[in-house]
């Protein structure tokens, strides 16, 4: 085998990330509105069944008509930098598919305390269901974003 050159052939691979429930974003969505309930479960698994009925907010069950529609609008709550518009669609889409969401900035825009930049539009009880998702994340990200610029 004298003189032969040993070629070695490199091959693209994609290389998936390990399993781990934060790599699934739809899920986190799904989970988030039992997290109030996650003691009372010994099994958080099984809220990701689609038999499981997700119950929405008590208080507005209790006083809005369940066919009211309703626009509420994003208002900054201080300076910084927005984060998590995409995440924030995502979830209103999971919620519900005929709500209609706008924005006026997009992710990564500075903004000023009591601007209004987005809105959506659909059922008072979609709406109210998704909203608490909605802050978090985007409170958390816009946190993030604006101490890191």
């Amino acid at each position: 085998m004298a003189g032969m050159e040993t070629r070695i052939a490199f091959e693209s691979m994609v290389i998936k990330p390990t399993t781990h429930p934060t790599y699934d974003l739809i899920a986190i969505i799904k989970l988030a509105p039992f997290e109030d309930v996650r003691d009372q479960v010994a099994n958080p698994r099984i809220l990701l069944r689609k038999t499981v009925p997700i119950i929405g907010d008590v208080t507005c069950m209790a006083t809005i008509p369940n066919d009211m529609e309703v626009e509420a609008h994003f208002l900054a709550k201080e300076d910084g930098i927005i984060a998590g518009i995409a995440l924030a669609e995502t979830v209103f889409n999971e919620v519900d598919p005929s709500l209609k969401v706008e924005w006026s900035q997009k992710d990564g825009d500075y903004i000023h305390k009591g601007l209004k930049f987005g809105k959506v539009y659909g059922r008072a009880h979609n709406i109210v269901r998704a909203e608490r998702i909605v802050l978090k994340f985007m409170q958390r990200m816009s946190g993030i974003a604006t101490q890191t610029k």
